[in-house]
This record gives structure tokens, sequence and C-alpha cells, in this order.
């Protein structure tokens, strides 16, 4: 049987240095969270054409040099922030054959959830910053990168302009009365649902 070697954006050592993640994190527990950012947020705002493009040009070693810079200053750091968000809840959590066990030390005290769910929420806030920034770039450029703008026809994951997630949702068909619906501002044009066929620039 074959093995497919995971293929990492980033390495544990860029994850501590964009992260208040110290030293003494076994890296064990760091990895997963990496690959989930990945596969998950990233995979999403590309496409699964483009990522796919991105995991065999790393694990070919054969990224063009557009290819790199764009790994370097959009997808690295949004990958950084995103595994930090993943992993918080975790980090200090053991599973064993017998039980889920809370880690300590005589020296510590574990966050409350209270301060967690803000700390979460600030580490969110810039990952979808990073996420937004990237989908913007890839828009302003569209022919830089053949495989987000023309993918394959059966991409499992299609890609997706939107960064951010508010909590709510409101169905296009559903809306009452003569509401504007905005997408988000993208690229040089946004188009605005709703407003008698005018679009509006940004």
């Amino acid at each position: 049987m074959s093995y497919t070697p995971v293929c990492y954006f980033i390495s544990t050592e860029y994850l501590r240095q964009q992260t208040p993640i110290e030293e003494n994190v076994d890296d064990t527990k760091l990895t997963p969270w990496i690959v989930q950012s990945q596969d998950t947020f990233l995979c999403e705002g590309l496409g699964e054409t483009f990522y796919d493009r991105l995991k065999d040009g790393v694990k070919n070693n054969n990224l063009n040099a557009d290819e790199q810079s764009f790994m370097r200053n959009f997808v690295q750091p949004q990958i950084a922030q995103f595994a930090f968000y993943l992993m918080m809840p975790f980090i200090n959590l053991k599973v064993t054959n017998k039980s889920i066990a809370k880690e300590g030390s005589e020296f510590s005290t574990p966050a409350e959830l209270s301060e967690l769910k803000f700390l979460r929420s600030a580490v969110l806030d810039m990952a979808e910053f990073y996420k937004r920034r990237m989908i913007k770039y890839l828009l302003d450029h569209p022919s830089m990168f053949p495989q987000y703008n023309n993918p394959n026809a059966l991409d499992n994951m299609p890609k997706s302009a939107q960064a951010y997630f508010t909590g709510i949702y409101i169905p296009y068909g559903e809306r009452r009365g003569n509401i504007p619906n905005y997408l988000e501002p993208y690229g040089t044009i946004s188009p605005c649902v709703g407003c008698n066929g005018r679009s509006n620039s940004y």
C-alpha cells in the first residue's frame, strides 16, 4: 500500500515565531492543526485545484517565483493564525485510552472559558484578515495563477471569495423590501444584488 507524505506549508518553528506558542509545546501537538488549517480554511479560499497545485509544488520543489512569493506573503501567515485558532481549546488536553485529561502545572493557571473565547475570537479576526487579503490579491491578479481562475470542473471544494463569517446568514431569496445585498468588496468591482442592476466600484 502506497503512502503519500503529509505536505506542510509551514514548519512548527514558523508557527512559534508567528504566535505566542512557547518552545515547551511538543511538535506533535502542533502539526495536526497545521494540516487541518490547510485542508479547511486555506483550501476553501483557494479552491481544490489551486490548493493541490501548491501542495504538488511544495512536494516536488517546483513552485515558480510567483507561487513562492504568494506562499511566503499570503499563505503562510494565514495558516499560522488558523492553526493557532484551531489548537487553542486542545493544547492542554491529553487523550489516552482511559480518558481525556487536562494537563496542568503548579506554576500556571488554565485560562477560564470566557478568556479562551475572547482570545480565540481575536486570533480568528487576524486569521480572517490574512485570508481576505489573500483572496483580494488573487482577484486583483487574475492571470497570475491559472489554477485559481480556471479550476477543474469536478473540484470537491470550489473556491469561495468570502473570508469573514459573522454567524448570521440571510439567503438572497428571503430578503424583504428594497434592501440591497452587497457582496464583500474583493477585487476592483463588487456586485450589488438588488441595486437595480448597478455595480459599485471600490
